[in-house]
């Protein structure tokens, strides 16, 4: 009854969209199954490889590192319940060049490097905020000033 409905519920979900551990596990435990039949789901959905955060978590970084930090991936990816280890191998799978990150969103905002210097803290603050480190923005700024001279 309970464990073969929730194993249905499971394979059912994961057909719309990929979820990680933890949002399954929180998905059906909001679905009022019992956790003996949460965590048989779990182990057969893992069983049949339609659930793994490993994947999810590379996935996620491919998909997202052109337009985000990844201090800010880490923090999604940590809000989804996936664990440090994890986290870790997914990263070194797909290493984020921030600088290039960098270099990316000031050309989409324009950026000359001649900018006053109002300007450019509105700039720098704007990346701070997508969770870049102020050595990093910095660094991006100027070699981008310089590129630009050339």
């Amino acid at each position: 009854g309970d464990e073969k409905e929730a194993r249905n519920k499971a394979v059912y979900y994961l057909q719309f969209s990929s979820k990680t551990e933890w949002e399954l596990r929180k998905k059906l435990a909001e679905q009022g199954f019992l956790p003996a039949s949460v965590d048989s789901a779990i182990r057969f959905v893992k069983a049949h490889r339609y659930l793994d955060d490993g994947e999810y978590a590379a996935r996620y970084i491919e998909r997202n590192q052109r337009k985000k930090s990844r201090k800010q991936m880490v923090f999604e990816l940590r809000q989804k319940g996936i664990d440090e280890e994890t986290l870790n191998a997914a990263f070194e799978e797909n290493p984020v060049d921030e600088e290039e990150q960098i270099l990316r969103l000031l050309e989409k905002k324009g950026y000359r490097g001649d900018e006053a210097e109002k300007e450019e803290q509105k700039i720098s603050a704007y990346l701070a905020r997508k969770g870049f480190a102020y050595e990093a923005i910095q660094r991006a700024m100027i070699n981008y000033a310089r590129k630009n001279r050339d």
